[in-house]
């Protein structure tokens, strides 16, 4: 008998707080969301995300599978920190090699003064800028 007196006393100590209900509803919206959002721990879960499975490579890649944290129904945990993480450091990842490419590319070609015209583009702009010469000298003309 004292055994399961004993288990309701714990449940006791489990059980909520009708004073806090209460205060908590006679809060305004907005000190009930900065209550809540100073007070934003990860939440406790046991459930562990592999962000190297490639099963979900579109997660990092695709726009469609962004966590929006502004959302009232997202939850901070353990897994989401991980996948905001995984997504920055390959975000980062992808920029360090692009701008190694850009250098490894920009040594390797002749600068923007020694660059030599295809000849097909310099007759074109050639074609242009006589037209455009006749097109002037016409309305000099026509005002004169």
């Amino acid at each position: 008998m004292e055994l399961l007196m004993d288990d309701e006393e714990d449940n006791k100590h489990k059980h909520f707080n009708y004073a806090k209900i209460v205060e908590q509803q006679n809060l305004s919206k907005k000190k009930r969301k900065k209550l809540l959002k100073s007070n934003t721990p990860l939440e406790e879960d046991d459930f562990h995300v592999d962000v190297h499975d490639s099963r979900f490579q579109a997660m990092f890649t695709s726009h469609l599978y962004n966590l929006d944290p502004s959302d009232p129904s997202y939850k901070k945990t353990k897994a989401t920190q991980s996948i905001l993480e995984e997504k920055q450091r390959r975000r980062e990842e992808r920029q360090h090699s692009q701008k190694e490419a850009q250098k490894k590319d920009g040594a390797e070609a002749p600068s923007s003064s020694t660059k030599v015209m295809d000849p097909s583009l310099s007759l074109l702009v050639r074609s242009i800028k006589n037209k455009t010469e006749q097109f002037q000298a016409r309305k000099k003309q026509k005002t004169k």
